[in-house]
């Protein structure tokens, strides 16, 4: 007997069943083997049922197609063995997506909880960090939209307020979404209570930013029994300069411990090369208001009836612009602009550049300041995964949901997602490559349709050799392929069809050339 081979591109696929963990009908495992650094095994287990699959999906179509709406993830899901590998036994469109987003809210701290619970390691004493961001919105019919602080820099939009809690290095534990316009302060006391509540975790040390932890946050968490760390604004060291509890002095680039009357704690340090990248950016900034300068004064001779006040009202808003006023002076002499140089002001302006203060309640034995110091430092790595959901791989913006089920299920789709592509950068990063460039090389793998061929009906679906880059990519995350892939007659589909909403192209034929005439006319 005959056969014919044809291609579906389905890596896509065999990608989907990564790391769903969910068995193949030759019991071929796709789960890898637990180790110290697979931090998100487990996650398999955390929901199950056809929920689960769509979970799954929802997760891994994250991976694989950041940015993308529900309608965009049913489709790709079209395209792949998604239902096959996953088990639905039910046809599949985006409402299945849409209602699925109350499901896995309802069960966000049950997921939240068996997740940390599922870690390899599980020392006594735990830190963990904590951050927020926002998100910026396209339209107004978000349930937690609202007008806000904008760290996008993006004007007249709506935000969100997410806040991130992780371990010790950075590993996605928690995430929240707020309502745009909720301070960062109001967040933090919900997030006391998740670690000692629901994780139910005791000798905990939070860490957080400047304005973040402040005295009703440092109470909320010594009444939980938390230890916190955390930095001053620049006000708060002025007045404890002011006040002699700190010198000016033990700011150097070696930490400098100091213990104030009122039992308080602070690491004291100067960084050098942000001293040397502050005194740049002065400079640059005189420099840029002298060329302002001449630039005026140059108008004003080339024209007598110009006005010098316009000039100087131009002038000042520079100066205020670039917050420069305190040791720059915008002056008038005999009709000119001058700028004069305060030589004292800009020393005072100067004394704290580069330097910084760390706060923390934990006494000497329990941490020395140089650890306290580098902990802090470590709200590095949930800006990193800030960077990994906004603007980097996963891309959780724009939000195409509404509801607020919805728009938190949204975010913690994104948390798992980060989950799995931290474990896909650790398990590849020996190989020098980045997970991106991985993914993209899995996809290549496709599985080969045998159809017969007088009914034309599908046979099997096997799954061939994997080339040699691509059986060092899955041999990096301890998974090994199924030989088939097992047929399904679900049907997996959009109940809305994208043709219409979208434009079509015009044909060449169906649009009106204009050809000019010799007398300059259009025919």
């Amino acid at each position: 007997m005959e056969w014919k081979g044809r291609h579906d591109q389905a890596l896509r696929g065999p990608r989907v069943r990564l790391a769903a963990g969910v068995p193949c009908e030759d019991n071929s495992s796709f789960v890898p083997a637990s180790g110290p650094e697979d931090s998100f095994v487990g996650s398999e287990n955390v929901i199950d049922n056809y929920a689960a699959g769509c979970n799954i999906h929802l997760t891994l179509a994250r991976v694989l197609r950041p940015g993308s709406s529900l309608l965009a993830m049913v489709r790709l899901a079209t395209t792949c063995a998604a239902a096959a590998l996953l088990g639905w036994r039910r046809a599949f469109t985006e409402d299945d997506l849409y209602a699925n987003g109350c499901w896995l809210e309802g069960r966000h701290p049950v997921i939240e909880r068996r997740l940390w619970q599922a870690r390899p390691t599980q020392p006594k004493n735990q830190l963990f960090l904590y951050d927020v961001t926002s998100s910026y919105l396209e339209g107004d019919y978000n349930a937690l939209a609202a007008w806000g602080y904008n760290r996008d820099h993006k004007e007249g939009k709506k935000q969100l307020v997410v806040g991130l809690l992780t371990d010790s290095q950075g590993e996605p534990v928690s995430i929240q979404v707020y309502r745009g316009n909720t301070s960062d302060l109001k967040t933090f006391g919900q997030q006391v209570h998740k670690i000692k509540k629901e994780l139910g975790c005791e000798g905990v040390t939070l860490v957080g930013d400047r304005g973040m932890i402040r005295t009703d946050q440092k109470a909320a968490a010594q009444k939980a029994e938390f230890h916190f760390v955390t930095a001053l604004t620049k006000p708060q060291i002025q007045k404890l300069l002011a006040d002699k509890v700190l010198q000016l002095e033990l700011f150097e680039e070696k930490v400098h411990d100091v213990l104030g009357e009122d039992g308080r704690r602070f690491v004291l340090r100067r960084n050098p090369v942000r001293q040397q990248e502050i005194k740049l950016a002065r400079e640059q900034k005189h420099q840029a208001l002298e060329a302002a300068l001449k630039k005026a004064n140059t108008y004003l001779d080339e024209h007598p009836r110009a006005k010098v006040a316009t000039q100087r009202r131009h002038m000042a808003v520079r100066l205020e612009s670039l917050k420069v006023g305190d040791w720059l002076k915008l002056t008038i002499n005999k009709q000119r602009l001058a700028l004069t140089l305060d030589a004292q002001a800009l020393q005072a302006a100067a004394q704290l550049d580069g330097c910084y203060v760390v706060e923390t309640d934990l006494k000497a034995p329990q941490a020395d300041a140089q650890t306290i110091h580098d902990r802090y430092k470590d709200l590095a790595l949930v800006e990193r995964d800030f960077r990994t959901l906004k603007i980097g791989h996963l891309e959780f913006r724009p939000w195409f949901v509404c509801t607020e089920n919805n728009t938190q299920a949204h975010a913690l789709t994104s948390l798992l997602a980060l989950k799995v592509r931290r474990h896909l950068e650790r398990a590849w990063w020996s190989l020098e490559v980045t997970v991106e460039e991985g993914l993209c090389e899995l996809e290549k793998l496709c599985v080969v349709e045998l159809v017969h061929p007088e009914s034309a009906e599908v046979v099997t679906c096997q799954v061939p050799e994997p080339s040699t880059r691509q059986k060092q990519l899955l041999e990096a995350l301890k998974l090994k392929l199924p030989a088939t892939v097992p047929e399904t007659e679900v049907i997996v589909g959009t109940r809305r069809k994208i043709n219409k909403v979208r434009k079509p192209l015009k044909n060449k034929a169906q649009s009106k050339i204009l050809t000019p005439k010799l007398n300059g006319t259009f025919r």
